[in-house]
Order: C-alpha cells, then structure tokens, then sequence
C-alpha cells in the first residue's frame, strides 16, 4: 500500500486547474469589457443632458468636441469640463472636431451654433450590435438598438 500521489497525479491535477482557471479569466475579462462597454452607452446618454444643464447652470456656451476615441464638454476657453473615453470595441459615427454647441438656455445648438431644426442622430457601434442616439433640442437623449 502506497501513501501520498505521484508526481503524475500531481501534474495531471495542476493542468486540470490551469485549464479552468485561464477559462474563468478569459470569461472574466469578456464580461468586464461587455460591462464597461455598457457603461459608456448609458454614460453617453447622459452626456448631452448634462452639457446643456451645464451651459444653463453656468450661463455660458459650451461645446462637444470628439478627438480621436474620447468625447469633452469644454468651455469656450478650451477648459475640459467633462471627458468621456470610447473604451475599446466602440465606436462611433460622429465626425473629429466640435459635435455640438450648448447654448446659456440649456438648448442644443449644431456644431456651427445653429438651433437644431431637428434631432441630432448619430450611431455608436458595440461589436455587431449598433445602436441610434437621437438628441433633442434640450437635450433629451433617446437610444434605439
């Protein structure tokens, strides 16, 4: 009668372990990603709501600007006041450079500082999945997938 485990049976368990383990972290990191790509949908929702509050509350002009993967809200003089980065696998339809403007009443303006004669439309794609963001003149965000 023998005592303990061999050396075989002791590798063979480790490599079961390894396998299970690297497929909780690949699944892991996969939700992760999801998540905070989630995130930034709803984050971006918001975004335009609170750019127009913020103009209002500040009695100034701001601006949306989109360079490269990240989305401000800034002031006149460049002051950032709000960032929001595209994490990875997102993207969207919207050109470089200023989006939109925010006018002191809290309305939306386009990116030459007109009011908006109709929503503002733009897609942001996650994957396969893309989805149309429709902002009103106040604002008011609506997402469709």
């Amino acid at each position: 009668m023998r005592k303990g485990f061999s050396v075989i049976e002791l590798l063979v368990v480790l490599a079961v372990l390894a396998v299970i383990f690297a497929i909780g972290v690949f699944n892991g990191r996969r939700t992760l990603l999801s998540q905070e790509q989630a995130a930034f949908l709803r984050s971006l929702q918001g975004l335009f709501w609170e750019a127009a509050t913020e103009a209002a509350s500040r009695g100034e002009n701001l601006v949306l600007h989109f360079t490269g993967q990240r989305l401000e809200v800034r002031r006149t003089d460049g002051t950032v006041l709000r960032a929001l980065d595209l994490p990875p696998g997102v993207s969207l339809s919207l050109t470089q450079g200023v989006v939109a403007r925010f006018t002191p009443p809290g309305k939306v303006a386009d990116r030459d500082g007109r009011n908006l004669r109709q929503p503002l439309s733009f897609t942001a794609t996650v994957g396969s999945q893309t989805y149309t963001y429709t902002v009103s003149l106040i604002g008011e965000t609506e997402v469709v997938p």
